[in-house]
């Protein structure tokens, strides 16, 4: 099989990542909007660009000689969402679920998801492109 990368790219993976992600946000913040009123229920959200910024998540270097020392230790693609207690103090009297924040939750996932959508569209589109030989 012939490896060109165009397909492996690092731009290409974390849109892939991130719409995962996005995906699992939305299912989450669903749960909770459908629980605003069970009792004793808590709150969970995706714990996610905390795991990116943190050390374990450098850039890798690349080597070119087997003596160089490696330079990180993962790719961004590689980070886990977790679901975690949301560690909200809030209060409605049944749980600790924020029907405002939640929706509003929503509403911005729902930005980012359409966004990754349309730019690992654009990238599949200029692939797509580039092997019927048209340019932009």
């Amino acid at each position: 099989m012939i490896r060109t990368g165009a397909f492996d790219s690092p731009q290409i993976d974390m849109l892939k990542k991130a719409l995962d992600v996005y995906a699992r946000r939305h299912e989450v913040t669903v749960q909770n909007v459908a629980n605003v009123e069970t009792n004793g229920f808590r709150a969970q959200k995706v714990r996610f660009e905390e795991m990116l910024s943190s050390e374990q998540m450098r850039l890798q270097g690349y080597a070119t000689h087997p003596d160089h020392l490696s330079i990180g230790t993962g790719s961004p693609a590689d980070a886990r969402e977790e679901v975690v207690d949301a560690g909200t103090d809030f209060d409605n009297g049944v749980n600790n679920v924020d029907i405002d924040a939640e929706m509003t939750m929503l509403a911005t996932n729902d930005l980012s998801y359409r966004l990754a959508t349309r730019l690992l569209s654009g990238r599949y589109n200029t692939l797509r492109g580039a092997i019927r030989g048209h340019m932009s």
